[in-house]
């Protein structure tokens, strides 16, 4: 591995450290400020999608410069500035707020940080691999941080407190970071190939259920026993993600992601049996799922861009708002309906993505 590939690697492992303390508490802090379905969902969306508008930006500001780093460096600040908003936060309104603030600090670090990294190696599936392993095993811990926290103390605010203080560590190694430069194009476009795969990107990330109806669905049992879970499926995404990239290089990333959404559609399903034993095979499921789709798709979209930065953010913008629409789409129907509802209409776009992805021609 490069060292660049490295240093990001430590960088998100401290960064997701930090975030996954905030995570599994989020839902519960949400609902303790009275926080309908529709809202959880609207922040759910926020949280997963609404970063990828300022990708797209970003990708072009730092291909047209040539400057990647300083982007990086502006985006992890940001949201370790809004980590310290969250947690003294009072208010729905307020935590959205802050969320926003974090998913744009995330939009400005992601497609320039992606750029760097697969600059830095020709095996673009293992590096995002890598990567994504490192960022998953600081959830792993920070999950971990999150259970011991919230049981010794029994409320929501102050281990949010604590991530935002260790999350400022996460900016350190940037500065050690080397700008490569070296496919900055002259011409920044997006190619025939990528514009056929951003409306795929669109279709497939309706289906991305936030985590947050996950762990609400699964504290009907209890939310020690939703954290848990939650650390499970971390503890899975961590294992499986650089394997995933392996795979991905050897058979093709557009059929590994296909298969993993296959796998993603009886996650959704599973969810709705309301069973503990069901549960805990369909966080193992989602984790897996997650290993391969959240690297490779993006590697994929590295693939299929002529430039780097403005490619890939051309396809987070795709991905992103495509997951705040379908996040909203199901916290009104878990509102009108049922939690169920959701994990349904999920369920079957994630079996119409796993077909589009294995068999289309990219």
């Amino acid at each position: 591995m490069k060292r660049n590939i490295t240093l990001l690697g430590i960088v998100s492992f401290l960064n997701d450290l930090s975030s996954e303390i905030i995570h599994p508490l989020l839902p519960f802090f949400l609902k303790s400020m009275n926080a309908t379905a529709l809202g959880i969902g609207i922040v759910g969306g926020l949280l997963d999608g609404f970063g990828n508008v300022v990708k797209l930006f970003s990708g072009y500001l730092s291909d047209v410069f040539r400057r990647r780093k300083p982007l990086v460096f502006l985006g992890y600040l940001l949201s370790q500035i809004s980590k310290l908003g969250i947690g003294i936060s009072s208010s729905t309104g307020e935590v959205s707020g802050f969320v926003i603030l974090d998913r744009i600090g995330k939009g400005i670090r992601t497609s320039p940080r992606d750029a760097i990294i697969a600059e830095s190696s020709k095996e673009r599936g293992k590096a995002f691999g890598f990567h994504r392993a490192m960022d998953t095993a600081g959830a792993v811990v920070g999950t971990l941080i999150a259970i011991l926290l919230y049981t010794s103390l029994k409320n929501f605010q102050t281990p949010i407190l604590v991530a935002a203080a260790i999350g400022f560590f996460a900016v350190i190694p940037i500065f050690f970071v080397r700008d490569t430069g070296e496919f900055a194009p002259k011409k920044v476009e997006v190619g025939v190939k990528l514009k056929k795969y951003l409306f795929v990107a669109f279709l497939s990330g309706l289906c991305h259920l936030s985590y947050m109806f996950f762990l609400i669905r699964a504290s009907v049992i209890s939310v020690e026993v939703a954290f848990l879970l939650y650390l499970l499926f971390n503890v899975v995404y961590s294992l499986y993600s650089y394997p995933a990239g392996i795979l991905a290089d050897k058979f093709g990333k557009s059929k590994v992601v296909g298969f993993s959404y296959l796998v993603f559609s009886a996650s959704l399903f599973l969810m709705t049996l309301k069973n503990p034993l069901f549960f805990v095979v369909a966080f193992i499921l989602y984790g897996i799922f997650m290993s391969v789709s959240e690297a490779q798709q993006r590697a994929l979209a590295s693939d299929l861009s002529k430039s780097q930065g403005f490619g890939l953010g051309a396809y987070h913008l795709s991905f992103g708002t495509a997951i705040v629409v379908g996040n909203v789409i199901a916290g009104a129907l878990a509102e009108l309906f049922s939690l169920d509802a959701a994990f349904i209409f999920a369920s079957i776009l994630s079996l119409i993505s796993a077909f589009v992805y294995l068999f289309a021609k990219f």
